[in-house]
Protein backbone atom coordinates (compact mmCIF):
# COMPACT_ATOMS: atom_id res chain seq x y z
CA UNK A 1 0.00 0.00 0.00
CA UNK A 2 2.87 2.55 0.85
CA UNK A 3 4.40 1.89 -2.51
CA UNK A 4 0.89 3.32 -4.18
CA UNK A 5 0.91 6.76 -2.76
CA UNK A 6 4.50 7.68 -4.47
CA UNK A 7 2.82 6.89 -7.93
CA UNK A 8 -0.43 8.07 -7.25
CA UNK A 9 1.32 11.34 -6.21
CA UNK A 10 3.21 11.32 -9.12
CA UNK A 11 0.12 10.73 -11.55
CA UNK A 12 -1.56 13.69 -9.92
CA UNK A 13 0.92 16.11 -10.40
CA UNK A 14 1.51 15.19 -14.13
CA UNK A 15 -2.40 15.59 -14.30
CA UNK A 16 -2.40 18.89 -12.53
CA UNK A 17 0.72 20.09 -14.94
CA UNK A 18 -0.36 19.06 -18.30
CA UNK A 19 -4.16 20.93 -16.77
CA UNK A 20 -2.15 23.55 -16.21
CA UNK A 21 -0.70 23.58 -19.59
CA UNK A 22 -4.03 23.19 -21.35
CA UNK A 23 -5.40 26.22 -20.12
CA UNK A 24 -2.14 28.13 -20.50
CA UNK A 25 -1.51 28.97 -16.79
CA UNK A 26 0.92 31.64 -16.26
CA UNK A 27 2.87 29.40 -13.62
CA UNK A 28 3.53 26.21 -16.45
CA UNK A 29 4.84 28.32 -19.77
CA UNK A 30 1.73 30.44 -20.36
CA UNK A 31 0.80 33.98 -20.37
CA UNK A 32 2.15 36.34 -17.49
CA UNK A 33 -0.67 38.99 -16.96
CA UNK A 34 0.06 41.68 -14.40
CA UNK A 35 -2.50 41.42 -11.45
CA UNK A 36 -3.24 44.98 -12.22
CA UNK A 37 -4.35 44.03 -15.74
CA UNK A 38 -6.75 41.22 -14.52
CA UNK A 39 -8.36 43.95 -12.34
CA UNK A 40 -9.38 45.98 -15.51
CA UNK A 41 -12.82 46.70 -15.83
CA UNK A 42 -14.94 46.81 -19.56
CA UNK A 43 -16.20 50.18 -20.11
CA UNK A 44 -17.61 48.76 -23.46
CA UNK A 45 -21.39 47.31 -23.25
CA UNK A 46 -21.90 43.93 -24.85
CA UNK A 47 -24.93 44.72 -26.88
CA UNK A 48 -25.76 44.10 -30.62
CA UNK A 49 -23.66 46.84 -31.78
CA UNK A 50 -20.28 46.49 -30.26
CA UNK A 51 -20.41 42.94 -30.78
CA UNK A 52 -21.28 43.44 -34.56
CA UNK A 53 -18.52 45.71 -35.00
CA UNK A 54 -16.20 43.31 -33.05
CA UNK A 55 -17.65 40.13 -35.00
CA UNK A 56 -15.80 41.74 -38.12
CA UNK A 57 -12.33 42.58 -36.19
CA UNK A 58 -12.07 39.10 -34.84
CA UNK A 59 -13.20 38.15 -39.11
CA UNK A 60 -10.25 40.40 -40.09
CA UNK A 61 -7.95 39.76 -37.63
CA UNK A 62 -8.07 36.78 -35.45
CA UNK A 63 -10.01 34.01 -37.40
CA UNK A 64 -7.16 33.29 -39.88
CA UNK A 65 -5.71 31.40 -36.48
CA UNK A 66 -7.98 31.45 -33.46
CA UNK A 67 -10.54 29.60 -36.48
CA UNK A 68 -14.35 31.24 -38.04
CA UNK A 69 -15.89 29.51 -35.01
CA UNK A 70 -13.06 30.48 -32.23
CA UNK A 71 -12.27 26.94 -31.74
CA UNK A 72 -8.42 27.20 -32.64
CA UNK A 73 -9.40 25.52 -35.44
CA UNK A 74 -7.57 27.63 -38.68
CA UNK A 75 -9.46 27.57 -41.80
CA UNK A 76 -8.52 25.19 -44.96
CA UNK A 77 -5.75 26.77 -47.09
CA UNK A 78 -4.46 29.35 -43.68
CA UNK A 79 -1.05 29.92 -43.65
CA UNK A 80 -0.26 29.72 -39.58
CA UNK A 81 2.74 27.14 -39.31
CA UNK A 82 3.35 28.38 -35.82
CA UNK A 83 4.11 25.05 -33.09
CA UNK A 84 1.62 27.02 -30.25
CA UNK A 85 -1.68 26.09 -30.52
CA UNK A 86 -4.23 28.82 -30.96
CA UNK A 87 -6.56 29.33 -28.11
CA UNK A 88 -9.98 27.78 -28.40
CA UNK A 89 -12.57 30.78 -27.26
CA UNK A 90 -15.39 27.88 -27.29
CA UNK A 91 -13.93 26.08 -23.66
CA UNK A 92 -16.34 27.72 -21.19
CA UNK A 93 -13.75 26.88 -18.58
CA UNK A 94 -10.89 29.17 -20.01
CA UNK A 95 -12.78 31.43 -20.52
CA UNK A 96 -14.83 31.81 -17.53
CA UNK A 97 -11.35 31.73 -15.78
CA UNK A 98 -10.10 34.86 -17.00
CA UNK A 99 -10.93 38.14 -16.68
CA UNK A 100 -12.20 40.73 -19.21
CA UNK A 101 -9.40 42.58 -18.19
CA UNK A 102 -6.50 39.35 -18.43
CA UNK A 103 -8.16 39.00 -22.24
CA UNK A 104 -7.87 42.85 -22.99
CA UNK A 105 -4.14 42.88 -21.75
CA UNK A 106 -3.58 39.26 -23.99
CA UNK A 107 -4.91 41.50 -27.17
CA UNK A 108 -3.05 44.65 -26.19
CA UNK A 109 0.45 42.86 -25.72
CA UNK A 110 0.15 39.83 -27.66
CA UNK A 111 2.99 36.62 -27.58
CA UNK A 112 4.82 35.24 -29.96
CA UNK A 113 2.94 33.87 -32.33
CA UNK A 114 0.09 36.25 -31.24
CA UNK A 115 0.47 40.03 -32.52
CA UNK A 116 0.38 42.69 -30.47
CA UNK A 117 -3.15 44.70 -31.23
CA UNK A 118 -2.23 48.02 -29.25
CA UNK A 119 -1.35 50.09 -32.42
CA UNK A 120 -3.62 48.25 -35.01
CA UNK A 121 -6.70 48.32 -32.94
CA UNK A 122 -7.78 51.20 -30.49
CA UNK A 123 -8.94 50.68 -26.98
CA UNK A 124 -12.35 50.70 -27.38
CA UNK A 125 -12.26 47.88 -30.63
CA UNK A 126 -9.48 45.38 -27.97
CA UNK A 127 -12.60 45.74 -25.31
CA UNK A 128 -15.16 45.55 -27.80
CA UNK A 129 -13.29 42.09 -29.00
CA UNK A 130 -13.40 40.95 -25.27
CA UNK A 131 -17.12 40.74 -25.83
CA UNK A 132 -17.18 38.74 -28.57
CA UNK A 133 -15.01 36.36 -27.53
CA UNK A 134 -17.08 35.60 -24.69
CA UNK A 135 -19.74 34.34 -27.05
CA UNK A 136 -17.82 31.54 -28.51
CA UNK A 137 -18.07 30.14 -24.78
CA UNK A 138 -21.42 31.58 -24.12
CA UNK A 139 -23.35 31.46 -27.39
CA UNK A 140 -26.45 32.29 -26.50
CA UNK A 141 -25.30 35.25 -23.51
CA UNK A 142 -24.44 38.57 -25.23
CA UNK A 143 -23.34 39.92 -21.85
CA UNK A 144 -20.27 38.85 -20.65
CA UNK A 145 -20.30 36.31 -17.76
CA UNK A 146 -17.51 37.44 -15.56
CA UNK A 147 -18.57 41.08 -15.80
CA UNK A 148 -19.83 40.97 -12.42
CA UNK A 149 -17.44 38.70 -11.16
CA UNK A 150 -14.39 39.20 -9.49
CA UNK A 151 -11.35 39.11 -11.08
CA UNK A 152 -8.88 36.06 -10.44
Amino acid sequence: MMQLWPVARRQILIAWLLTGLAMGCSGCGGWHVPPGAKQLKNPVPSNSATLDAARALYGSDCAKCHGINGDGKRPPGSAYSYNTQPTNFTRKRLMDAMSDGEIYWKITNGRKPMPSFKNRLSDEQRWELVNFLRTFAHPFNSVSPSASQTPR
